[in-house]
């Protein structure tokens, strides 16, 4: 599993770093042919989108390193650090991209070579689609906070390629401010998406609580086992792609030790059947000191057996 983690990363992170070089000499041409504001905006989006790239591999050798003394939790956060420095190269970005498109909007002009660029446009829609296409297969197989940002920054490519196509052809018909509109319209986009980038990054960084659908599954396989009485204390945090799960067993008093520990472990295999990678400390409470514990409110989230 942690191989094929890396393998698939790795990947998609230099799948990435060769569309966006792909990408750059493209609209570099059809922007030397045309001018358009608008298809200057998808240059310096795809060349931010290989700065971000490559500052996403390069963390990435940093994140996929195994646990050592001085890490023993791992290097995952790593990747969310990579997430918050794409934030920062396309919020820098979009700023740039308003500012051009004020100064069209004060100085407009038509735009020769429309088919140009919309012939541009749409050889980009081929190419973006399928690395996001296969960007999303690989963060649905991997989690990887890294890779789901790099993704997001290059749906907004596919959304600014249909922006361009709009502008060529409004321009076309005679509308000149449409380039102008169309590149601020595009940079707000973009903005907006580097302020939820750098927020789930930070989230990820704070150790927030894993969804609660996930951590509904992780009670139910807790609150359905025939010899667990209730759960309680459930704490959840992820790192990378690796989920930290926590809890306190109820069991019963007369138990033994080699008993209480296959009930552990039979739940603990449950829930790494769900969610593989995953690092799980449970503790085995008896239930007379739970229930001691209950009337006196040192239990946080009791969930008692569905039983």
């Amino acid at each position: 599993m942690e191989q094929q983690y890396i393998k698939l990363v790795k990947r998609a992170a230099n799948l990435a770093i060769v569309i966006a070089c792909l990408l750059i000499v493209i609209k570099m041409f059809a922007w030397w042919k045309t001018g358009s504001i608008s298809i200057l905006a998808a240059v310096t989006d795809s060349v931010v989108d290989l700065l971000a790239s490559i500052t996403n591999i390069l963390v990435l050798r940093f994140a996929l390193l195994p646990a050592d003394e001085n890490h023993t939790f791992g290097h995952g956060k790593a990747e969310s650090l990579a997430a918050i420095a794409q934030s920062a190269f396309i919020g820098g970005s979009a700023v740039f991209l308003v500012l051009q498109g004020i100064h069209k909007l004060t100085y407009p002009h038509f735009i020769e070579g429309s088919e140009i660029g919309i012939i541009v446009s749409l050889i980009s829609r081929v190419f973006t689609a399928g690395l996001v296409w296969y960007q999303k297969r690989v963060v649905a197989l991997t989690k990887s906070p890294a890779i789901a940002a790099d993704s997001l920054h290059y749906q907004t490519d596919l959304l600014m390629n249909a922006a361009i196509l709009v502008a060529m052809l409004l321009n076309l018909y005679g509308f000149v401010y449409a380039d102008a509109i169309f590149a601020i319209g595009i940079a707000l986009y973009i903005g907006l998406n580097a302020l939820k980038m750098f927020w789930e990054a930070v989230q990820v960084l704070l150790d927030k609580a894993l969804p609660q659908e996930e951590i509904d599954q992780i009670i139910e396989l807790a609150a359905k086992h025939e010899c667990i009485i209730g759960i309680h204390d459930l704490l959840t945090r992820q790192v990378g792609a690796v989920r930290f799960i926590q809890l306190h067993l109820e069991l019963a008093d007369n138990l033994t030790l080699l008993e209480a520990h296959d009930i552990t472990d039979s739940l603990e295999q449950k829930i790494l059947a769900i969610f593989p990678r995953s690092e799980i400390i449970i503790h085995q409470e008896p239930t007379s000191i739970v229930q001691q514990e209950l009337k006196l409110g040192q239990v946080k989230d009791y969930v008692p057996s569905y039983r």
